[in-house]
């Protein structure tokens, strides 16, 4: 049979061979979550040596579903474990995610599921109680701008997950609008509905979940049009970040050498944009223009896009945070923590504190600190009860100090109680182991570091006026010996009488080295740390 030639077939008219794969693709995806969520289960938790029926059929299913049309949506997934019914991280992630300022009100967010719009926290942490894990999600269209309510895309999406699943989810979600892209946060239990441990498959989660969101928004707006997907081209062209431009080039580039010329590219917008985006890499130092339309492209382009948009994201927060607490600061003032060796930790005040990415355990705090920079830093995971407070005054040590080095900086609580309170303050404060140590800040007229200095002439009056500070005759002011423990002592007895009133209970002064033995009753917060009462029938003895 010669090139040319062909042998028609006759037949029936069948279903196109589009209209086959979609139908494939959707019993494979749904058979990807059957098989994965009854996987081998033990102590709770997955393993490596687990069965992973459906492996792949996630990424081959989501392959058909995303066509050229499609709408993008990113979807971040994590599963966290639960142990030993801790409920802590869990607890603090709902709080996170419902926190004050979220909704397009500004209001706190709350909390929703599939039947109501306001669903109880505490109730839905109750019941995971004895769950090995939680599943949480974050889902953000591209065009979620466009839709006048996220709660019906979202129950549409976690409804076809249960249908893929083959089984119901008790899940809650929380809508954001306090970024550029409106998006969801959703938490699912990890159970299913008969009691027995809910295992995802990691192509499900990873790609069959996305594929699912991106069918649902595509049928909501329809499909993108072709003046649509170039307006967002268009806008790539001068991002600082990773871009889908960015990977056609890599894609089209043999050993970091590509060509861009009208003879190699047919499409004429293809070619500005390819172009435009080029410029932009060569601003960035990440692309040379060797002649004409011959390219070469920095060896790791990819990872160092990465990078610049993970310091874009951190700058963005921090900017995010700031406007909230009423602080204004330029560009050049805010500065991303780094882990080198340091003489002296950075003192400062934390200004925003919350969850990296929004869905792991891992702490990020931004600090106002005294060198007149915002610093970001980010703490890895946290027990809840050692997150600090926005207000706290606190030390962020990197490597070097006398500790064992670290894959995080240190954090160290110097006061919880703020500038204000600790100027007339009956008792030790962080001002006075600063007037003490003759500490001063460096002098500027805003910032923590004009706070600290304004705190301090105060607090050194306040002293002067109960003697604990001397006037010489130069002018200088001298504290002294005893001030702490006359300090301390002052801070004992308030803190006893009131005590005392309260329980009615008689209070005995702990000797200095002796045993405390007593039932703990509650700790009382100070500047310098929490005094803990320990009650003994009718007395009562206050440890540090």
């Amino acid at each position: 049979m010669t090139q040319d030639e062909f042998k028609p077939k006759l037949g029936r008219i069948r279903d196109s061979a589009s209209n086959a794969r979609s139908r494939t693709n959707t019993q494979m995806l749904r058979e990807t979550g059957r098989t994965g969520v009854r996987a081998v289960r033990q102590s709770g938790h997955i393993t490596s040596a687990m069965p992973k029926r459906g492996m792949g059929a996630g990424v081959r299913a989501a392959a058909g579903l995303i066509a050229p049309s499609s709408r993008r949506v990113i979807v971040k997934a994590r599963y966290t474990r639960i142990a030993a019914g801790d409920l802590g991280a869990a607890r603090a992630h709902l709080k996170y995610i419902r926190r004050d300022g979220v909704t397009r009100e500004g209001a706190p967010g709350h909390l929703y599921n599939a039947q109501r719009d306001d669903v109880d926290g505490a109730s839905f942490l109750e019941r995971s109680e004895h769950d090995p894990h939680q599943f949480r999600f974050i889902v953000s269209a591209e065009d979620s701008a466009r839709l006048p309510d996220l709660k019906p895309f979202i129950r549409d999406l976690v409804s076809q997950m249960e249908r893929d699943l083959d089984t119901k989810l008790d899940w809650v979600a929380v809508d954001h609008f306090n970024t550029g892209h409106p998006h969801t946060h959703v938490v699912i239990r990890g159970r299913d509905d008969q009691g027995r441990d809910l295992v995802m498959a990691r192509d499900y989660i990873g790609h069959g979940v996305r594929a699912r969101a991106q069918a649902l928004v595509t049928l909501e707006l329809g499909p993108e049009t072709q003046l649509e997907r170039l307006k967002k081209l268009f806008d790539e062209v001068g991002q600082e970040r990773l871009t889908r431009l960015d990977r056609q080039l890599m894609a089209r580039a043999n050993d970091n050498i590509l060509v861009i010329t009208a003879h190699e590219e047919n499409d004429p917008t293809q070619q500005t944009l390819k172009i435009g985006r080029l410029r932009t890499l060569q601003r960035l130092g990440l692309a040379d223009e060797r002649q004409q339309g011959v390219w070469a492209l920095d060896a790791n382009v990819e990872s160092k896009l990465r990078r610049l948009g993970d310091r874009a994201d951190k700058f963005k927060m921090m900017q995010r945070a700031l406007k909230e607490t009423g602080i204004e600061r330029s560009a050049a003032a805010m500065a991303l923590f780094e882990r080198v060796p340091r003489k002296v930790p950075l003192v400062g005040k934390v200004v925003g504190v919350g969850l990296v990415d929004e869905i792991t355990d891992r702490t990020w705090v931004i600090i106002d600190a005294v060198d007149g920079r915002v610093h970001y830093a980010e703490l890895g995971r946290l027990k809840p009860e050692a997150v600090p407070a926005r207000g706290n005054i606190v030390a962020l040590a990197g490597d070097g100090l006398r500790e064992k080095p670290s894959t995080v900086p240190r954090l160290h609580l110097l006061s919880a109680a703020d500038l204000d309170r600790q100027t007339t303050y009956e008792g030790p404060t962080w001002l006075d182991q600063a007037i003490v140590s003759r500490w001063q800040p460096e002098i500027r007229t805003t910032g923590f570091t004009a706070e600290v200095d304004k705190a301090l002439k105060a607090r050194t009056d306040w002293l002067v006026s109960r003697q604990l500070i001397e006037q010489s005759q130069d002018g200088r002011r001298v504290p002294q010996a005893d001030m702490m423990k006359v300090l301390r002592q002052a801070e004992t007895q308030h803190i006893a009488a009131d005590v005392s009133r309260r329980l009615n209970a008689a209070f005995v002064p702990a000797s200095h080295g002796a045993r405390i033995i007593g039932t703990y009753d509650h700790a009382i917060a100070t500047p310098t740390g929490k005094i803990a009462v320990i009650r003994r029938e009718d007395t009562f003895t206050l440890a540090p």
